[in-house]
């Protein structure tokens, strides 16, 4: 199952969050303790590895997933839901809405 719900009021500490976006990206800034797995890379192909790269840090805690706006979150979530059966949550708004609220 995915669970979405804003970025705005999720309370972050509470998951293990995977940002998903591409490493260009990351350097604009990260979530503390945020996993760093790219969905797709800078030249936009898809992370052929992505599931297993998830799964081997994966650490107990409920799974989130990040990305800019919410979109490439989503496809995250349904990606290890439907490949490793894992409910997790979409942090809706993304980094824009993060950094738009600070």
């Amino acid at each position: 199952m995915i669970t979405n719900i804003a970025i705005t009021k999720a309370k972050l500490n509470e998951y293990q969050i995977f940002d998903v976006r591409t490493p260009l990206e990351w350097e604009e800034g990260v979530l503390e303790n945020a996993e760093l797995v790219y969905l797709y890379d800078n030249q936009g192909f898809i992370n052929p590895n992505f599931s297993q790269e998830v799964k081997e840090k994966l650490n107990g805690k409920p799974l989130a997933f990040v990305c800019r706006s919410g979109n490439r979150s989503q496809i995250a979530a349904q990606i290890v839901q439907d490949e490793l059966g894992l409910s997790s949550t979409n942090l809706e708004g993304g980094m824009m809405a993060y950094y738009k609220e600070k």
